[in-house]
């Protein structure tokens, strides 16, 4: 694998003449590709066209009328992977509905069929085998349409707590930070292959990775370790070597959230942000793994929802003309598949409807739309891209374009020439193969830091009677299985010691648990808990009960997957940083504080932490409120 000539183009000031030169020595004469979608395109109708377009969410592994009248009735070009939840018309997206309560139903419009779970249900354990069956389903169904289009299979598969498949033994890895930590561009792209073998085994196409965001605020709550680094070097060259992983695996990356979003001081699910930064300082920064990436020839960029005025000071990147097509089109010269992130999130929600919002995105030049939604929008987003087709809006060019790109996609992967079938024994077989098994344990080790012993606490010595404290991961991002579960933590500190007091809490305790972790503390002179961050997770983190078991006099060792403030604190004695809340990693992480493993002396954290303030500690919720937690 050599990146080096991706970076140099990256950087070179004639990138965009040079970039042009290697596409045209680069690009191969596929006559009977293009003479195959031309004919597909010539037999579609307006509506299966549209359908194309957009990417709906398939929650859990359950086939259910809804699932099947998405594939069937709104023509779906694609299902983006969520097994861990349950779909549900209940289902809100971080927190928002997502229909249009002022949308004007046009002649010919009709819905498709709801489930009515309960909100929020937890989806099932599925191994990679089983997973397999239900997805060839799903692809039966849909070359079973009148045109006979497979499925575009997306999934979210960044590492640590950003895993949409984690059950049945599926092995995952560290966060994007950790991989970087480890500083071996080698190791990076091993992994790429390795994530992108178990899931196209599975029957996934596309990724919704490699995060190409140069992180450089470190209190930006959305990115975080989501990112390889603060620094855009690094980020590029591992942004480079995970593409290539991925895509020699067989799965079509997405670098995103283009242009950037490392600056953030928002979450895009929440609000609209304004980047304000200059042109200079994107091309140096937030563009710098971008161009590398499409230098490195990835299939697809994800825009993310913020304004950079810049560029254009009224649109998000999603909405903008001037940067999708000015700036990544135009300027960048990539020539690959456009998806827009959610497009139900806050920052585009609270100003454009989603119909509207669809169609703008469409009209000025992302090829495919991205819509988590399990309700009647699913069916407004149809209509409303059809309708701006019928009008005008959207130039009939501009859908054929869009369309023959996804197909293209689609074409280059075999997805025609096997419909999308794949084998359930071989992902099986593959997923719980010694190598890959061996592979994923030997990164987890590396992955780690001690960021803090100056006390020289550790080893642990287990015959000291210690207080455990585990915060209770989710359950829908658990696997549910011996593998992964919600008590990991306290398993894996049970193999080298019995001499524990094990015990729970929210993601940050509540009142009581409070109460009850600083009464069991007055039988131990040292805690030992996990302090991890999560987007997801409103709450926050454990951090002030940290605060309080040093304010009690005991000694407190901390494993967090952070390495910004809110995972190390201030207070904690020991800081153990495994960059990920993963079986592996876990499980590596207590290997160290008990002295059987040592950490790599080559892994470096790739970022420059400096001075951090830390954010206000909120107080501990009531017991009684449930888990504050958004994802859909």
């Amino acid at each position: 694998m050599n990146s080096g000539l991706d970076l140099t183009i990256a950087v070179n000031g004639n990138y965009k003449q040079e970039k042009l030169e290697i596409l045209k020595m680069a690009k191969k004469n596929n006559a009977k590709r293009d003479a195959f979608i031309a004919k597909l395109l010539a037999k579609m109708t307006l509506e299966e066209k549209v359908g194309q377009l957009l990417t709906f969410t398939r929650r859990g592994a359950m086939l259910t009328p809804s699932t099947i009248e998405q594939i069937t009735k709104l023509h779906c070009g694609g299902l983006c992977l969520e097994p861990y939840a349950v779909e549900t018309c209940k289902n809100l997206y971080w927190g928002n509905s997502q229909i249009d309560k002022n949308f004007k139903k046009p002649e010919g419009y009709f819905t498709i069929a709801n489930n009515y779970f309960a909100g929020k249900s937890f989806g099932i354990s599925i191994t990679p085998g089983d997973y397999t069956k239900d997805l060839n389903k799903l692809q039966k169904l849909a070359m079973g349409r009148r045109v006979g289009i497979p499925l575009h299979m997306t999934i979210d598969f960044e590492g640590d707590f950003k895993n949409d498949y984690m059950s049945g033994g599926i092995r995952q890895f560290p966060s994007p930070m950790g991989m970087a930590a480890i500083g071996d561009t080698k190791t990076t792209y091993q992994i790429g292959l390795t994530i992108a073998k178990q899931l196209s085994n599975i029957g996934v196409t596309q990724m919704y990775s490699p995060v190409s965001d140069v992180n450089i605020n470190p209190r930006n709550p959305e990115i975080g370790i989501r990112s390889f680094s603060d620094d855009p070097e690094i980020c590029a060259k591992h942004v480079v070597a995970i593409i290539k992983g991925f895509q020699d695996g067989g799965i079509a990356a997405s670098a995103k959230h283009f242009p950037g979003r490392g600056a953030s001081d928002t979450d895009a699910h929440d609000v609209l942000e304004v980047i304000k930064t200059d042109k200079q300082r994107m091309q140096e920064v937030e563009l710098y793994p971008f161009k590398a990436a499409i230098a490195a020839g990835v299939k697809a960029i994800m825009t993310g929802h913020s304004i950079y005025p810049a560029y254009d000071d009224k649109y998000p990147t999603t909405l903008s003309e001037k940067i999708i097509k000015g700036l990544l089109r135009e300027e960048l010269g990539f020539d690959g598949v456009i998806v827009t992130d959610a497009i139900g999130m806050a920052a585009i929600l609270k100003q454009w409807p989603l119909p509207q919002a669809c169609a703008l995105a469409i009209k000025v030049g992302c090829d495919t739309i991205l819509l988590k939604a399990d309700d009647e929008s699913r069916s407004q987003c149809f209509f409303g891209v059809k309708q701006a087709v019928e009008k005008g809006e959207i130039p009939e060019e501009r859908l054929e374009e869009a369309v023959t790109r996804l197909l293209r996609m689609k074409y280059d992967q075999g997805l025609f020439e096997t419909a999308g079938k794949k084998n359930p024994e071989k992902a099986q077989a593959y997923a719980m193969s010694k190598p890959v098994i061996n592979f994923s344990w030997e990164v987890a080790k590396k992955a780690l830091i001690v960021m803090r012993d100056d006390k020289k606490i550790l080893p642990l010595n287990p015959k000291e009677k210690m207080l455990v404290i585990e915060q209770r991961i989710p359950y829908e991002f658990c696997g549910k299985d011996p593998y992964m579960h919600q008590h990991m933590f306290c398993e894996d500190m049970v193999e080298y010691s019995h001499n524990l007091i094990l015990a729970d809490t929210d993601f940050a305790a509540n009142e009581d648990e409070f109460a009850e972790c600083l009464e069991l503390a007055k039988q131990v002179d040292t805690v030992v808990m996990t302090n991890y961050y999560a987007r997801i997770v409103k709450t926050g983190t454990n951090k002030l009960l940290v605060k309080k078991l040093k304010e009690a006099g005991k000694k407190v060792v901390v494993v967090t997957n952070y390495p910004y403030v809110e995972g190390t604190t201030n207070e904690a004695d020991v800081v153990v940083c495994n960059f990920s809340a993963t079986p592996d990693s876990i499980k590596a992480a207590v290997g160290v504080l008990f002295g059987k493993i040592k950490p790599s002396p080559k892994t470096k954290l790739p970022i420059n932490l400096g001075v951090q303030k830390e954010a206000p500690v909120k107080k501990p919720a009531s017991s009684k409120q449930p888990l504050e937690i958004s994802y859909c």
